[in-house]
């Protein structure tokens, strides 16, 4: 009785938590695709190439991962609830100051947006997923879908705002939402729970025999890729299109927006897919589509069938992230939550890595073309891991 009574807690909770954690994640995604539409504005005010500014998203890749890493240890020491008040406090203090500070305080102002994002993304993906215990695959699309709100909206948000008051003005506003968010998380009267394990004698497995599976290293590798495409074109198709088509003000800030669009419409579409097949069959489907959407912006030779690929790149991609980390909690179960801080740093090691070697491939080889062939790399490495994937959970229940 006492057990069932614990369950019932727990669901209360979760309907007390789960709207703030959305309207969390769209301004998470606002703010975590934001370097995408102002880097064209950064670059020209601090006169950088393009390695230099994939450097910046490097910076916030690498503010992820330290987030990420220190995840388990500030869950445990402050709980949830304080643990994400002070994440979106830091990403308030690192998004205001990036509006008027230089480049080097730019690079330590991106760094704590990313430490915030490192701590706050696995955080709210953790809670939701145990809450949905049975159905975490469509809850974590659904999920992810308001992430998509934000980094469809964000980039016309910040154009917005912008050009009513500036880039400060506009970085300043997102901050003061920022600053709101962790308000309303502080002060909720409602806790910020895990499911707890009943099964209290099986005690956890050790973290380095875990990592030896080889189901848990092929998913690291896949979310490695997959974010690490992501970031890559979310991060370098506004300022692709801006040098393919200067005149046209329109067409560089709609297409990062097409692509989160893209993404958008895909986690939207996930639960109801989800009925008729499987979610490898899904994450199949979604690997296919977006190496044609990434042949089509490679190939293209006019803008409007570049923003075509663009939009149908992000269709692809939209399952993938989710219903991999979905797979991956019903494979561990309980050891799931230990072994998520590992698997965030490595997709913010795949949103440093991806970015930076966009920008490196462009200045090497002659321009942007060049460089969004690394993306187009990851998709078709992430069919190849899926495959890997694939034969591995066969092979493990023969």
């Amino acid at each position: 009785m006492r057990e069932s009574e614990g369950k019932n807690n727990v669901l209360v909770n979760a309907h007390g938590v789960v709207p703030l954690l959305h309207v969390g994640f769209v301004l998470i995604g606002v703010i975590n695709t934001m370097l995408g539409p102002v880097l064209p504005l950064l670059s020209s005010r601090w006169q950088l190439d393009d390695s230099q500014s994939g450097g910046l998203f490097f910076a916030q890749s690498v503010g992820g991962m330290v987030g990420s890493a220190l995840l388990g240890s500030l869950i445990k020491k402050f709980g949830f609830k304080m643990l994400l008040a002070g994440g979106f406090v830091l990403m308030a203090v690192g998004t205001a100051g990036l509006g008027v500070g230089t480049w080097e305080a730019g690079i330590v102002l991106i760094i704590c947006i990313g430490i915030s994002l490192g701590l706050t993304i696995p955080a709210i993906n953790l809670l939701i997923s145990e809450y949905n215990v049975g159905r975490r695959a469509a809850a974590l699309n659904l999920l992810n879908l308001a992430w998509g709100v934000g980094a469809v909206g964000g980039p016309a948000l910040i154009s917005l705002l912008a050009r009513t008051g500036g880039l400060a003005f506009a970085l300043f506003s997102l901050a003061g939402a920022a600053v709101a968010v962790a308000v309303l998380a502080a002060g909720s009267s409602t806790p910020f729970a895990l499911v707890e394990a009943t099964d209290k004698a099986a005690p956890p497995s050790p973290a380095t025999r875990l990592w030896m599976n080889r189901y848990a290293l092929l998913t690291a590798t896949l979310v490695f890729v997959n974010i690490g495409t992501e970031s890559a074109m979310g991060g370098w198709i506004a300022s692709y299109i801006q040098r393919l088509d200067p005149t046209s003000n329109f067409s560089w800030v709609a297409a990062p927006s097409l692509f989160w669009a893209g993404l958008l419409t895909g986690r939207a579409a996930a639960p109801l897919v989800l009925r008729r097949v499987r979610e490898t069959t899904m994450m199949w489907l979604g690997m296919f589509i977006a190496v044609a959407g990434l042949l089509v912006t490679l190939l293209g030779a006019t803008t409007g069938f570049i923003l075509i690929g663009v939009s149908v790149a992000g269709l692809g991609l939209a399952p993938i992230f989710p219903t991999t980390i979905a797979l991956f909690t019903e494979r561990f179960g309980r050891d799931a939550q230990r072994m998520t801080g590992t698997l965030f740093i490595m997709a913010g090691l795949g949103a440093a890595v991806f970015p930076w070697l966009v920008g490196l491939a462009s200045s090497r080889y002659g321009g942007l073309r060049a460089g969004l062939v690394v993306p187009m790399i990851g998709a078709l490495a992430m069919i190849l891991l899926q495959a890997a994937l694939t034969a591995s959970s066969t092979k493990d229940k023969t």
